[in-house]
């Protein structure tokens, strides 16, 4: 398979297991019920905010990268590569080693209205967020290696889009002698013609 018809799948998929690791990451991964004779029972939830509250953070770092790729050159588009590689495989190992019944799902069983001090809940259920965020980063760790190895094949921004500045001396037109349409030219090419 060419790989410049990579490119656009690569980048939208990178943008969907980024939004799919954020959507995880703020989902409820584990809820139970705290009974008390006398009183209503309550149920209590940790989300994945509350147990690893940077996995959010992560996954929108997922997110921005893939959006660098679009407008990156090419060594640039490597390094967000390698980026999204680390970042993805770091949230990972947090994601699953996060203990979701710790000291965020304690503090939430301590606030329910039917927590008497001594009855913990016996049942804990752990929903399928958590894993879904874990493979979205393991996804995403995948993606970013294949932006990594495939950036000098994909296509870039044309030198139009780069700051003025970006040029060279040699780019510059020379005012006094330029008719109108060699100014006009110069502007569409992202130059200056004043300088």
């Amino acid at each position: 398979m060419n790989a410049r018809r990579l490119y656009g799948p690569v980048v939208l998929a990178l943008l969907a297991v980024g939004g799919l690791a954020f959507l995880g990451a703020t989902r409820v991964w584990a809820e139970a019920t705290v009974e008390a004779d006398g009183l209503l029972p309550d149920d209590v939830s940790v989300t994945g905010r509350d147990v690893a509250p940077a996995a959010a953070a992560l996954a929108l770092v997922v997110v921005a990268a893939s959006l660098a790729v679009l407008a990156a050159s090419v060594r640039v588009r490597r390094v967000v590569g390698v980026l999204v590689v680390v970042v993805s495989v770091l949230a990972c190992v947090l994601v699953l080693t996060a203990d979701v019944t710790g000291s965020a799902f304690t503090q939430a069983v301590e606030e329910s209205t039917a927590y008497t001090g001594t009855n913990d809940p016996d049942v804990v259920v752990e929903s399928v967020w958590r894993l879904v965020t874990a493979g979205a980063f393991v996804l995403a760790a995948l993606l970013g290696a294949v932006v990594a190895a495939l950036a000098g094949r994909w296509p870039t921004m044309g030198r139009r889009y780069d700051a003025p500045a970006a040029h060279g001396p040699d780019d510059r037109v020379a005012t006094e002698d330029a008719s109108p349409a060699d100014l006009w030219k110069a502007l569409d090419e992202g130059r200056d013609p004043t300088q």
